[in-house]
């Protein structure tokens, strides 16, 4: 037997060969291998780092992955199935490019090209310590209140991150602003952490993150928001009226004794005439203050703008129309006495309107024999207008003229 398998030994191994490679071809046409790059791009994850150091550079970093796996290995290929790393367990520091390794979580599969193939990675000692918090207030309070000093909790944070940012940070600073304020400012505030310039200093963070700031707003003098009433003097012109009035402003802020505040309920202007005028009147006015009375404003003046518009009135009349333009040949009859005209326009010339001065007119210039409907035509002046007119075509007959015929008694 052993003699058998000694002579014939070449063979099997042939024989085992070939069924290997008919067993490889027949599999690669049912699942056929491809070598594709993987989409997304795989983040870079950081491993290896020891506790008392960190690393800064591949926050941001991501890996193109071209792989080599059965069609079948690709329908299930996943982004949680890839996993991109830099391997930091040198404990070397420094700026250094760094090997990207890449593992794939499917089997078969190999990673044929990873793009880039290193990162720049940045490896430092972590380093702590504490700075003050300052803070800057910006902007004023509203006019009789002042800010007292802010109070802050905690005054002092530590601040952590890679060593040489660390030695950068000088201050904790806080702005907040209290423009127009008139009561406390109080919340909680993250602090951004600042080297000696001011510029703000990345890849550290404070230790409690955020920080009480209260500041105190206190008012300092007896205030009062008073309307202001302006003093008209005068009417506008006969047939004008006030049709607006506008003050700016119109409230002010003022201060002073306290009975003069308590027993003033508006601010007087001096006096504004606008006795006669016909159009609108704007006018820039101080105010009357009372002895013991201020206004928080650089002039104590206001704006008042007066809007004047004319007085309308109205007038209906009846008319009865008249032709024009009838040729000399023919005759026309107008199917009704007269027209029904309402007019509205400013209450002087409405006045001074002569009724018999509105004229219909009914222009049948170049008309022939026929019956007709014309539009009445009425002029009148330009600030006059018509409201409506009854009815607003007018039936008319136009014929042939007809001679009257002499009677046998007419003397020759």
């Amino acid at each position: 037997m052993s003699r058998w398998i000694a002579k014939n030994a070449s063979l099997m191994l042939l024989s085992l060969l070939l069924a290997f490679f008919f067993w490889a071809v027949a599999t690669e046409a049912e699942d056929p291998t491809s070598t594709m790059v993987f989409s997304p791009a795989i983040p870079v994850e950081i491993r290896g780092l020891q506790e008392e150091m960190t690393a800064y550079g591949a926050e941001s970093a991501r890996v193109r992955v071209e792989i080599q796996a059965p069609k079948s290995v690709w329908d299930q290929l996943q982004v949680d199935d890839i996993h991109a790393y830099v391997d930091l367990t040198n404990g070397q520091t420094g700026t250094r490019m760094v090997p990207v390794q890449v593992s794939v979580g499917l089997e078969p599969s190999s990673v044929t090209n990873v793009t880039p193939k290193e990162i720049e990675i940045t490896v430092e000692r972590l380093a702590e310590k504490e700075i003050p918090v300052s803070v800057r207030v910006q902007g004023n309070p509203t006019m009789g209140y002042i800010a007292r000093t802010a109070e802050i909790a905690p005054q002092v944070v530590r601040v952590r991150g890679p060593e040489s940012r660390v030695s950068r940070v000088t201050t904790a600073l806080i702005v907040v602003s209290i423009q127009e304020r008139q009561n406390d400012l109080r919340g909680d505030y993250e602090p951004t952490l600042v080297d000696a310039n001011e510029a703000e200093v990345d890849r550290v963070e404070s230790v409690p993150k955020s920080v009480t700031v209260n500041v105190p707003i206190i008012q300092w003098l007896d205030t009062r928001d008073i309307p202001v009433n302006p003093n008209l003097v005068g009417q506008p012109a006969p047939g004008y009226r006030i049709a607006d009035l506008e003050i700016d402003p119109q409230i002010l802020t003022v201060y002073g004794r306290s009975d003069v505040l308590a027993s003033t309920t508006t601010l007087q202007t001096e006096p504004i005439n606008y006795e006669g005028i016909t159009q609108t009147l704007q006018t820039i006015v101080p105010l009357r203050l009372p002895t013991g009375l201020f206004v928080f404003s650089a002039q104590s003046t206001v704006t008042v703008t007066l809007t004047v518009e004319a007085i309308r009135s109205g007038l209906t009349l009846e008319v009865t129309p008249t032709i024009r333009g009838l040729a000399p040949n023919l005759t026309a009859t107008v199917g009704l006495d007269t027209v029904i005209v309402i007019l509205s326009g400013p209450l002087a010339s409405m006045d001074t309107l002569d009724p018999a001065s509105v004229e219909v007119t009914l222009d049948v210039a170049g008309l022939q024999i026929g019956e007709y409907t014309i539009t009445p035509d009425i002029e009148l002046p330009g600030d006059i207008e018509i409201e409506n007119i009854t009815p607003q075509a007018v039936p008319i007959k136009i014929e042939a003229y007809v001679p009257p015929t002499a009677s046998p008694d007419s003397p020759n």
